[in-house]
């Protein structure tokens, strides 16, 4: 049934010439009526209406994110069976500031185009009454809601003439947001902002986002914008709370540059894309910067480099020393043999690193927030870590051998298994050099996580590549071994100190064993080690190649045994000793300093006027723990803290701890060390992963002159 208003609309149509009729609402401050691009609907075809304000002068009404304050203009359309509307086709809004707040929306004029879909069986000949029902709340000093209901009367026809308001509609579409943008853009979170970057050619710094979702951005908080450099374009904005309840994936609306506004929709990633942000390093930054100009190419270069540097990394001197003792005691092999033992050892890192990257990378999608190094914040896999570095160490020590009657006739099966010995060391020193992050491997694996898993996989290769690189040097050009010392008497010795240092290994992993679990932890892993030992001394006496077979079968077989129980017995209480001993916290110090860290605390502090220094550090890391000997935790640094009023904390990541990976993250790294220097300013300054005195006060000086 037509309601009164739709029977007098037809009335009219049939008194009045065939045309478009639709009666103007006058309402408070605003003229509103329902206009046709086209004087005619043909079936199946779509078609354009519109509702268009004319607004009083200084009055103004909103978009679909009325900003700090309104409400969206809204259309509820009652249409014959079978027509179908489509969304609002909303024209590029302007900022409206009233007092303190800033509203997204319209002045003087507002044209809403929607389309409409016509079905194929519509008759030529008929007529479709439409009815927009509209509500709107228009302000100026004071505001005022307003409804109406439109009606517009169309003609079915076999063609469709354009309107007298089909000019209207041109202009119309020349206010809305252009579909394509001619930049390339991404965002990032960082701490309570969102950093949306342009990056391309021709960019301006006026760059402004109207967000089209409500609570997600604080429209009255200022857009900081800065151009980094010529072709880079940053937009910082504040997040409202609602943001962090439900984080979106991506975020869209409009971008606006000067008169011209486009479409924008990008992905929102968890940390920063760039390798380094608004943030002060030394003088290794350029040349970094350098690299990382050049594309992919510069940044496997960075990669190669970082892995090189490991080599001189004290958490890999345990596994090198092995290497070393391998290349003087196969001084003077053929080229062919160096060659398979170096690739067998490059194999076995690049693979390890790359396997690492993989397992990183799964457990990420997977939702899992973890960083470069996990493999080492797991207390079962440092007790089976810690039971290999003892067995080793008691192989070199003389306590057993393996392979000893894989001599003579049987060369081909002892040099195949000395390849297998190669290959076992690179895997070894990937897993325990991937978490000693040092110069440059830091900041490149957090650029590796980041990157898309390809780009991540080349990478993480690449940087095992450079960490195997001498030793493939060396099998590529074996005369250079000839410059190492002679074989001799003197090796024995040699080999039984290398003991000594994977013991020294030992106690270090135990120490984060127990940082981990506690003093049970250490007990555990005390009984893994005390089996290991029987083991090794059962192999080492009844084992041997002067033991008849039977007696080197019982012994190998007790030997897995006591290994594979204890490792077993080890991994699985070592686990409920970890659940239960909870995170521990740093205390803080007599004098204040160097208590534990939290992203709550820092801001309070901030908040109260305090400078605040963190050290993102774990037990495990070795060049963590020099660093503190060396320039954290010395009197001239906690004298320079005191005297600038600088708080120190302390983020231990020993454990697993989501919202230090997090942070680690926003900063673009994936592990420790991470130093940070935050000023109640809102600069932070990050130092770089080796630290002395001088660099500690000279970065302090400049943050806090």
């Amino acid at each position: 049934m037509l309601n009164l208003t739709t029977r007098f609309l037809v009335f009219l149509h049939f008194i009045l010439p065939p045309a478009v009729f639709a009666a103007p609402i006058q309402a408070d401050y605003a003229t509103v009526e329902l206009i046709s691009e086209y004087d005619a609907v043909v079936p199946g075809q779509s078609f354009d209406l519109a509702v268009r304000f004319d607004l009083e002068e200084h009055w103004h009404i909103y978009w679909k994110n009325p900003g700090a304050s309104g409400l969206s203009t809204t259309i509820d359309w009652v249409l014959p069976e079978s027509i179908e509307a489509g969304e609002i086709q909303w024209p590029a809004p302007e900022r409206i500031q009233l007092g303190g707040l800033v509203n997204y929306g319209y002045e003087e004029e507002a044209v809403f185009i929607v389309t409409l879909q016509a079905p194929e069986d519509l008759k030529p000949g008929s007529d479709l009454a439409i009815t927009a029902n509209l509500f709107w709340l228009i302000c100026k000093e004071t505001c005022l809601p307003g409804e109406a209901a439109l009606d517009l009367v169309l003609p079915v026809a076999s063609k469709a003439e354009p309107s007298a308001e089909a000019t209207a509609f041109a202009e119309a579409r020349n206010r809305q947001a252009r579909a394509a943008h001619p930049w390339a853009t991404t965002a990032y979170l960082e701490e309570k902002a969102l950093v949306v970057v342009i990056e391309g050619e021709a960019l301006s710094a006026d760059f402004y986002l109207y967000v089209d979702a409500e609570g997600l951005v604080d429209p009255s908080a200022e857009q900081v914008r800065s151009t980094p450099t010529p072709n880079r374009a940053e937009l910082r904005l504040a997040l409202d709370a609602p943001f962090f309840e439900n984080q979106p994936l991506g975020i869209s609306g409009v971008l606006q540059s000067g008169n011209d506004s486009w479409e924008f929709n990008t992905e929102i990633l968890d940390t920063s894309p760039s390798f380094f942000r608004a943030l002060t390093e030394p003088e290794p930054i350029g040349f970094e910067l350098r690299l990382l100009a050049l594309g992919l190419p510069g940044i496997l270069a960075l990669a190669f480099l970082g892995g090189l540097i490991l080599n001189i990394m004290p958490c890999v001197l345990p596994v090198l020393s092995l290497k070393v003792f391998s290349l003087l005691k196969h001084a003077g092999q053929t080229r062919s043999d160096a060659l398979r033992h170096g690739l067998a050892y490059t194999a076995g890192v690049v693979l390890s690193f790359i396997a690492l990257a993989a397992a990183l990378f799964i457990l990420r999608a997977l939702g899992e927030r973890i960083g470069w190094g996990f493999q080492l914040q797991s207390p079962g896999f440092v007790v089976v870590l810690s039971a290999v570095f003892f067995l080793f160490g008691l192989n070199l020590m003389g306590v057993f051998e393996l392979g000893g009657r894989l001599v003579g006739a049987d060369n081909k099966v002892a040099k195949r298994k000395d390849v297998l010995g190669s290959f076992g060391m690179g895997v070894l020193a990937a897993v325990v050099g991937a978490p000693c992050m040092g110069p440059l491997v830091a900041g490149v694996s957090g650029l590796a996580v980041q990157a898309d898993v390809v780009t991540g996989l080349l990478t993480f290769g690449m940087m095992g590549l450079g960490l195997s690189s001498p030793f493939l040097v060396l099998s590529v050009f074996p005369k250079l071994v000839a410059f190492l010392p002679k074989p001799g008497l003197w090796m024995e010795s040699f080999k039984q100190g290398m003991g000594f240092l994977l013991m020294a290994a030992v106690v270090f992993l135990a120490l984060v064993v127990g940082r981990q679990g506690g003093v049970d932890a250490i007990f555990i892993l005390l009984i893994v080690i005390l089996l290991s030992s029987v083991a090794a001394w059962v192999f080492g006496r009844w084992g041997a190649a002067s033991r008849s077979r039977r007696s080197q079968r019982i012994a190998r077989l007790l030997a897995l045994f006591l290994i594979g129980g204890s490792l077993f017995y080890g991994v699985r209480s070592i686990k409920e000793v970890y659940v239960n001993y909870g995170n521990q916290k740093t205390i803080a110090d007599s004098s204040g300093q160097w208590g534990a860290w939290s992203s709550e605390g820092v801001d309070e502090l901030l908040a109260e006027g305090r400078p605040v220094f963190v050290d993102f550090t774990a037990t495990w890391c070795l060049i963590c723990q020099v660093n503190k000997k060396v320039a954290l935790r010395t009197d001239a640094t906690e004298s320079l803290f005191t005297k600038k009023g600088i708080v120190a904390m302390e983020a231990d990541w020993t454990r697993y701890d989501s919202d230090i990976t997090n942070t680690l993250d926003n900063f673009g790294r994936s592990g420790v060390p991470l130093y940070l220097l935050y000023t109640p300013d809102g600069e932070v300054t990050m130092l770089p992963q080796s630290l002395t005195n001088g660099i500690v006060r000279d970065a302090v000086e400049k943050a806090l002159p």
